[in-house]
């Protein structure tokens, strides 16, 4: 590394410690409900739920035991999982019945089906949408991981299924339907009325996009109404720059939804990419938030503000004019911290508005690390977080990536 180069990076990491120190001076709070469980550890920096209007956010809940040993079979891990994630739910008034969308993290595919076989003997008559995921590693060695967000019973709940597309027990619901948004269960690239396969990579992206679309369709939406989208690819054989073409006719250049594209080890049935998504019924409320130093992309907009809630792209080290310029893990946390900042700010929200986090890990060993230096940006109650090594590419030249969801809360 040059003399020069080092000097640059010291000088921005000062900046940012005084831009970021200056805003957790300001933070005020608002008006949220932080659910708290007595009996188990959340981890660092986070909290077990946080309840904002009417919805929950749930954070990654682990099968560990109360006492944190880790049971020594998966089936009860996937169990004990599924019941701290009810927990949560239960001590804010709630249940499964009240979940609309839920995401598994498994570290190992040949447990998808033991892992299947737990949830629907768990999950209640009333199913949420949901994503299925095979990551490289989760904290301290579980092997699986589940968050959820939950509406309350004020909310008008409603199952989307469009004409033709399989039902019954054991299928997770194309969609749920809270109020004005709508949550959809990851959509790969087979046919629903078929069951066929796309033949090539191409095709499946199609495929999974048309999939999106005639969910949104059904209730009378479009891809214009897709406030939030996670496209998560295989860690082979699914080149992103062949997603990126396809996906970008889609949708509105610089109008796009909020996005976290994610490479992970695998997906269930040995797909190549599945897009998991949020839409919301009024155009009216959707607005792109787009920070100065940012141009205009035909893949991803930095944020989409819908009413009062903020759905944040993923963020890395990259600076706008600059790129990835520094492997310091420090510094990179800090970096994306600061550009999500700039689109919290956009927004007319700081860090005291966010309600739920991903960190997205290059290398889980770095986990800690990383925890200790997000929680400094917060003042308590800190949102609710899930973390996660989504493959095994440790040369990966960005060694986390983060996204937020928050709601614009009552400053005091």
């Amino acid at each position: 590394m040059s003399h020069l180069l080092r000097r640059y990076q010291i000088v921005v990491l000062c900046v940012l410690l005084a831009a970021c120190g200056t805003q957790l001076l300001a933070q005020t709070g608002g008006v949220v409900k932080v659910i708290k469980i007595d009996s188990k550890d959340v981890g660092p920096a986070s909290s077990a739920g946080v309840l904002a209007n009417q919805t929950l956010y749930v954070a990654g809940q682990d099968g560990r035991n109360a006492d944190g040993s880790l049971p020594k079979d998966f089936q009860q891990e996937v169990g004990q999982s599924l019941r701290n994630v009810q927990g949560v739910l239960r001590a804010a008034g709630m249940d499964f019945g009240y979940a609309v969308w839920i995401n598994i993290y498994v570290t190992r595919a040949q447990d998808l089906a033991a892992m299947n076989d737990v949830y629907w003997q768990s999950i209640g008559d009333h199913p949420p949408a949901r994503t299925v995921l095979v990551v490289g590693a989760l904290p301290h060695g579980e092997n699986i991981e589940i968050n959820c967000i939950a509406v309350s019973s004020a909310a008008r709940r409603q199952v989307i299924h469009p004409p033709g597309w399989p039902q019954g027990g054991y299928i997770d619901p194309p969609g749920i339907r809270a109020d004005d948004v709508l949550y959809m269960s990851a959509q790969g690239g087979a046919d629903p009325l078929t069951g066929k396969v796309a033949a090539d990579f191409a095709g499946e992206v199609k495929q999974a996009l048309d999939n999106v679309a005639t969910i949104a369709k059904t209730v009378n939406m479009s891809m214009a109404n897709v406030i939030w989208v996670n496209p998560y690819l295989s860690s082979t054989d699914a080149p992103e720059d062949v997603m990126n073409k396809i996906y970008a006719t889609h949708f509105e250049f610089g109008n796009t939804p909020g996005r976290g594209t994610i490479q992970v080890v695998d997906l269930p049935n040995k797909k190549h990419i599945v897009f998991s998504c949020i839409a919301g019924a009024d155009l009216a409320k959707r607005k792109s938030i787009r920070p100065k130093n940012e141009k205009p992309s035909r893949t991803a907009s930095p944020g989409i503000l819908y009413g009062d809630t903020l759905y944040l792209s993923a963020k890395d080290a990259y600076v706008p004019g600059l790129g990835l310029f520094t492997t310091d893990l420090d510094v990179q946390t800090r970096l994306s911290m600061r550009n999500l900042l700039d689109g919290l700010e956009e927004a007319d929200m700081d860090f005291s508005d966010v309600v739920s986090s991903t960190v997205y890990m290059r290398e889980m060993k770095d986990a800690d690390q990383v925890h200790g230096l997000y929680g400094t940006f917060f003042k308590d109650p800190f949102p609710a977080r899930t973390t996660l090594q989504q493959n095994f590419d440790i040369k990966a030249e960005d060694v986390e990536q983060i996204s937020f969801i928050a709601v614009r809360q009552a400053k005091h």
